[in-house]
């Protein structure tokens, strides 16, 4: 965004007055009370809303009763727009106008410069020397955590807050403090509990009295629970006894409807009734048309066997139409049963080599693939157990010969000194006292001798007491033996955690192996055939699935020829063909048929009434095969194979519905405690658990009583123990007083807590820009120091500068000058860092001051590279000529 211009109908001392503004840098200059600051305000006011009634001195209103507002022109992405506000509610009421003459109101303005509002804007885009001289008004750490916060919107408010928050902490409680609140009550509870203590002291029966009773308590507390829980038992079991019969009634018919095929639907019945009336209709017309036959050949005597054709001729048609289909499905049954020889014996072979009586399923890629490893691993870990297992004989028969020796040479060393030895000892101590006994005779000063010869025999003795040399050689080598005898048996140790390292190891391997196997069936397989013979165990189990199938397909060629067998069960008085075998039953049936044929057609030839009569027969003889068919498909849907099974089942689907009312009935009578039952067996079991219920109610009810009186006589004790009362008063003020040291407690961790956290938070927003913003405040730094300073660094505590000799500064150590440069420099990097959201211009109101005329350049030339990303409006009251922009007097 780039301001245009701005008219102001009335602000301050400024009405009726129109600016321009250069797109890049507009410098504003002129002396003190020229109206710098007044113009600064009013453009944050138009886009922002002026200041309420809350602050009027920051209102500006005019004092010539010029109208209040103006109006600000500015270009956003190439469109231009007209901010308008006037006096109003909320700041203004304000209406923004766009190229097209179309008007908006101020949610439209604020939705142009999102995400920036006015306190952003103020604390990143708008600043002036005041903001400058607050930051010397910091100590030394505010100051860096001001500085490390300058990213973050409303840090200044925020820092605010956070003070507050350790100020009201501070009020509550100070560690050296005495008459804060949390101090004090922390002082009374020591007191407190000191009291407390003397009267706890004074009192051992009545604290053990009241343990017995807290106790007795307990036991009561628990004895009623359990009591509670056994009545609710003998209850429920009370229950199911006097429900069992319904149960067991329940019980028997849900077993006879489980035994029963499900119900047939109602239409099946209604469907083979009429299926039926029209079969006995056509009946009595293939009868009729019998006599008409027998009148139309006259006294001509025919064979019984060809009437009974006559009568049946096409049921015979229907079955000699399937010739074909059944003298192909008895050579597939042929050939078939081949197969089926040949890959049993190979099956056989098979199970023989493997060793094995059944099939069983071969090993999947990656089970293969680890059960190989699984070998090899096993092989590999048996193979080093046994070699540990050598090395620990072998170590054990070295540590049992070092033991040896060291008990060989501590022997050495204990063995008591000799006689010679001894004697000399004993002389020792004679001369000394003849030496004291001499002295004790000698006269005068001469006496000394004694006193040497008691100092002689005490140093004597003093000898004689310390331990003997030892042989310097068998000490050196009891030693080492003993340095080897701990080595070894380190050793051992070491050995002893890598066995049992690899008996865990081999167990881990086994058990995934043997789990393998039972996972399998493979339980009875060695090992070679499970590894190295899955191609047999894979070419046995496709033996297996193909006599399968071909016991499928032999079943279903058989199956058609049975059927076809028996479609003539009509004929069986004329040809039996039950222990015939199929090839032979087809022959018999086209010769018979065949010969039938053959006579039926003379006879048609011969008369033509028999003729007719003949077709009309052959016409009902179909429709009544055709009714066969439509009735036995109807009873092979439901897997029937006659009407008397029909009928049966008829009758046992009108007493199974009879069973399903009564047993729905029961149901609701058990309806609640159906559950329950079902996890009894029997009565027995119901009645056995509710006697022993009820014995262990009665038992806990004894017990009960026995604690409660026991309990009451505690009590009594203790009332009478506690009769002046004064140690529960200790008591009860202790915790009336820790509870008001908890609230203190919360109180003043929630404000440190809450500055904390505050902190915290601004620190870490600020830094989430940190890494771009640092990049051009280092540059602006090093453009305003004239390149004395060249790094900023940043941490979560503190900032810190590197000047060009890498000597390192913390803020505070800073001059004025410097830390003003380096505020500035950091406030116009985020600035420049945010400008990729909003460009929105900078408002910079007198705000070098402190800066000498060469320093003032340097800030000339970085507003300069500044204004490329974002409008500079920069008032000073200091003559100034910038390289690019334009300058505007304005007059007192």
């Amino acid at each position: 965004m780039r301001i245009e211009a701005v008219e102001i109908f009335g602000f301050g001392k400024w009405y009726d007055q129109k600016f321009s503004f250069d797109p890049r840098l507009q410098v504003f200059q002129g002396a003190n009370e020229a109206g710098k600051s007044t113009l600064s305000a009013f453009i944050d006011g138009v886009l922002f809303g002026f200041a309420t009634k809350k602050k009027p001195y920051a209102q500006y209103i005019p004092k010539n009763g010029h109208s209040y507002g103006g109006q600000l022109t500015f270009v956003q992405a190439d469109q231009r727009y007209v901010v308008k506000r006037v006096a109003g509610r909320a700041g203004g009421e304000v209406t923004v106008t766009t190229a097209d003459g179309s008007q908006h109101d101020e949610a439209f303005l604020q939705q142009l410069l999102a995400p920036i509002d006015g306190p952003l804007f103020r604390q990143i885009f708008r600043f002036n020397q005041q903001d400058l001289m607050a930051i010397f008004q910091l100590q030394k750490a505010d100051l860096s955590r001001h500085l490390l916060t300058v990213g973050a919107a409303g840090s200044q408010q925020w820092l605010s807050l956070a003070q507050k928050y350790r100020r009201e902490a501070a009020r509550l409680y100070k560690p050296r403090g005495r008459v804060w609140p949390l101090n004090q009550a922390l002082s009374q509870l020591a007191d407190l509990n000191a009291k407390l203590a003397s009267a706890q002291a004074t009192l051992p029966t009545y604290m053990a009295q009241q343990e017995k009773v807290t106790r007795q308590q307990a036991v009561v507390q628990t004895l009623g629970q359990q009591l509670t829980t056994a009545r609710t038992a003998v209850n429920r079991l009370t229950q199911l006894q006097t429900a069992w019969p319904n149960y067991q009634a329940w019980r028997e018919v849900k077993q006879q409807l489980a035994q029963q095929p499900a119900s047939l639907a109602p239409q099946v019945y209604t469907d083979y009734q009429a299926l039926q009336q029209k079969r006995s209709s056509r009946h009595a017309e293939l009868q009729q048309l019998a006599a008409k036959l027998n009148a139309a050949t006259g006294e001509q005597q025919l064979a019984p066997a060809f009437l009974f054709y006559q009568q049946h001729q096409a049921e015979f048609d229907t079955q000699l139409d399937q010739v074909a289909d059944i003298q192909t499905a008895v050579q597939v049954s042929a050939q078939l049963q081949q197969q089926q020889h040949d890959l049993q014996q190979e099956s056989q072979q098979l199970q023989t080599d493997l060793g094995v009586t059944a099939t069983v399923v071969p090993l999947s890629e990656l089970d293969l693939t680890q059960a190989r490893n699984n070998q090899q691993q096993r092989q590999k870990l048996q193979q080093q157990l046994e070699e540990q297992q050598q090395t620990q004989a072998q170590q054990l028969e070295q540590q049992r010969l070092t033991e040896q020796q060291v008990a060989e040479l501590e022997t050495q060393l204990q063995q008591p000194q000799n006689r010679s030895q001894r004697h000399i000892k004993q002389q020792s101590y004679l001369i000394w006292g003849l030496v004291v006994v001499i002295g004790l005779l000698l006269p005068g000063w001469a006496k000394i001798v004694a006193v040497s010869g008691i100092v002689g025999a005490g140093w004597q003795f003093y000898r004689n007491r310390q331990p003997a040399p030892t042989n310097t050689a068998t000490q050196s080598q009891w030693q080492q033996a003993l340095a080897k005898l701990d080595q070894q048996q380190a050793q051992l140790a070491a050995l002893d955690q890598a066995m049992t390292t690899s008996k865990a190891n081999l167990a881990a391997y086994t058990a995934a192996w043997d789990s393998l196997k039972a996972r399998y069936a493979y339980t009875a397989l060695s090992d070679d055939v499970i590894l190295n013979h899955q191609h047999d165990l894979q070419r046995l189990l496709a033996c297996q699935q193909q006599l399968d199938q071909l016991t499928e397909r032999q079943s279903e060629a058989t199956y058609q020829v049975q059927q076809w067998l028996t479609g003539f069960d009509f004929a069986r008085e004329w040809l039996p063909l039950a222990a015939v075998e199929p090839t032979a039953a087809i022959q018999q049936v086209t010769t018979f048929v065949t010969k039938q044929r053959q006579q039926l057609a003379t006879l048609r030839d011969s008369d033509q009434n028999y003729a007719y009569y003949q077709q009309q027969t052959t016409r009902v003889q179909q429709e009544i095969a055709a009714l066969d068919q439509a009735l036995h498909e109807l009873l092979a849907s439901q897997h029937l194979v006659s009407e008397h099974e029909l009928n049966q089942r008829q009758q046992a689907d009108e007493a199974q519905q009879q069973l399903i009312q009564r047993q729905q009935v029961l149901a609701n009578q058990i309806n609640e405690l159906l559950p329950q039952l079902q996890q009894y067996s029997d009565l027995t079991v119901v009645q056995t658990e509710l006697t022993t219920r009820k014995n262990e109610l009665q038992q806990q009810q004894k017990q009960l009583d026995a604690a409660q009186r026991q309990l009451t006589t505690l009590q009594t004790q203790l009332a009478q123990l506690a009769s002046d009362g004064s140690y529960r008063v200790l008591r009860q003020q202790v915790a009336q007083q820790e509870a008001e040291i908890s609230a203190l407690t919360q109180h003043w961790l929630s404000y440190q807590l809450a500055a904390q956290w505050i902190e915290e938070t601004l620190s870490q927003a600020s830094q989430q820009r940190l890494p771009q913003m640092l990049i051009a405040a280092q540059n602006y730094f090093a453009i305003l120091t004239q390149q004395r300073y060249v790094k900023i660094n940043v941490t979560a505590t503190q900032i810190t500068v590197i000047r060009r000799d890498q000597q390192q500064f913390a803020v505070g150590e800073l001059s004025q000058g410097t830390a003003e440069q380096l505020y500035v420099a950091l406030r116009l990097a985020f600035a420049q860092t945010i400008s990729d959201v909003q460009q929105v211009p900078l408002l910079i109101d007198d705000s070098f001051v402190n800066f000498d005329a060469q320093r003032q350049q340097q800030v000339l030339t970085l507003l300069t590279e500044l204004s490329w990303t974002n409008q500079v409006i920069y008032f000073t009251a200091r003559s100034v000529q910038p390289i690019v922009g334009q300058v505007t007097q304005l007059q007192e």
